[in-house]
């Protein structure tokens, strides 16, 4: 029990943690990821003080913008490594391979599920879903390395027949 109070929450609160350091490292690395993290915000707050200055409210466009954010954040960083976690340790798998390419998975296809994308993905967006899998992998990986080696609690040993 205290597993699923105290070392299950920290892991994934690390393991979030991790995620956050991979996104950024990525987006040094990739230049599709860092026209999403760091174009995509300057793009956003031009836009914003763009309609500031035509007169325009931009509380609406902008709550709806970091909602979409908060979204996608919650998509590619803490519900990937969540449901894997929760799920290995229903099922009692203590796999790092599962649990990193599960995460790494996870982390591409729940916002492309969320976006809709309908088409094919241009050779950008498959760069920037690869860096969504690689920094799911690792948010799955350092959750293995604190709490998921020992996924399900302690192995229990059959018990003995009784014969000598």
């Amino acid at each position: 029990m205290l597993r699923w109070l105290l070392l299950i929450p920290f892991a994934l609160v690390m393991a979030m943690t991790a995620g956050l350091v991979a996104m950024m490292l990525a987006s040094v690395v990739s230049p599709g990821l860092t026209l999403l993290i760091g174009g995509g915000f300057e793009r956003l707050l031009d836009a914003l003080f763009g309609l500031a200055d035509m007169g325009i409210d931009p509380g609406p466009t902008a709550e709806a913008a970091f909602v979409l954010l908060g979204r996608l954040g919650f998509a590619i960083i803490v519900a990937p490594v969540v449901l894997v976690a929760v799920a290995c340790e229903l099922f009692s798998l203590r796999s790092g391979l599962i649990q990193s390419g599960l995460t790494g998975l996870l982390a591409a296809l729940l916002p492309l599920g969320m976006l809709g994308l309908a088409r094919a993905p241009t050779g950008a967006e498959v760069q920037v879903l690869g860096g969504l899998v690689l920094i799911g992998a690792a948010t799955g990986f350092v959750y293995w390395l604190i709490a998921g080696r020992s996924a399900g609690g302690e192995r229990r040993e059959p018990a003995a027949s009784g014969r000598p």
